[in-house]
C-alpha cells in the first residue's frame, strides 16, 4: 500500500495526511487509501460501446434488408386479361390469360460407377455439361464427386442432347 500521498480526511477535513491514520480526529483512512490503489477504468470504454452499438445496428439493418430481397425474389407479377371485342357492340368476349405449366423436368437415377460427366455424356450434348446438372440439383452444391446410388437428379431441359 502506497502511504506516501497525502489524503484528506473526510471526518474533520485534516489535509495531507501521509499514513493510515487522521492525527486531527483518529480516523482510521486505510480503506480511501486501499480505494485509490485500484486501477482506474480507461477513459476509453464509451468509444469500444459506441462501436459495438453500431456494429449491432449495421447487422441488424443488413438482415432487415436480406429479408426484404428474399420477399421481393418470390413476388409474382400476374398478366391482365386480354379483352377481345366482337363486331357486335353489345357483347364483349373475355378471354383469359392462362399461364403455361412449368415444364417438366427430366430425371435420371444414379447407378453404381456414374460420375456427373458421364451422366451428362449420355443426356447432355457434351460431358462437361455436367455444370447444368449441379445447376438444377441444389444438394450437389459442393460435393460434385459424391453422388449417391439411386439417387435422382433432375436433368434440366437446358441439356441439348437425348433424354432418359
Amino acid at each position: 500500500m502506497n502511504t506516501k500521498t497525502k489524503i484528506d480526511c473526510p471526518v474533520c477535513g485534516y489535509q495531507g495526511i501521509e499514513g493510515n491514520t487522521c492525527p486531527n480526529c483518529d480516523t482510521d483512512v486505510s480503506l480511501i487509501r486501499s480505494l485509490e490503489a485500484l486501477p482506474q477504468r480507461p477513459k476509453s470504454w464509451t468509444t469500444g460501446i459506441a462501436i459495438l452499438m453500431l456494429m449491432i445496428g449495421i447487422t441488424i439493418g443488413a438482415g432487415g434488408s436480406f429479408f426484404a430481397v428474399q420477399t421481393a425474389i418470390y413476388t409474382a407479377t400476374v398478366p391482365k386479361p386480354t379483352v377481345t371485342t366482337s363486331s357486335n357492340p353489345t357483347s364483349e368476349v373475355i378471354t383469359p390469360v392462362v399461364p403455361k405449366p412449368a415444364p417438366q423436368l427430366a430425371t435420371y437415377t444414379v447407378k453404381s460407377g456414374d460420375t456427373l460427366s458421364s451422366i451428362a455424356g449420355k443426356l447432355c450434348s457434351k460431358p462437361t455439361d455436367w455444370q447444368l446438372i449441379v445447376a438444377a440439383n441444389s444438394e450437389l452444391q459442393k460435393r460434385e464427386n459424391k453422388l449417391d446410388i439411386d439417387q435422382v437428379l433432375k436433368i434440366p431441359s437446358s441439356c441439348k442432347g437425348k433424354t432418359p
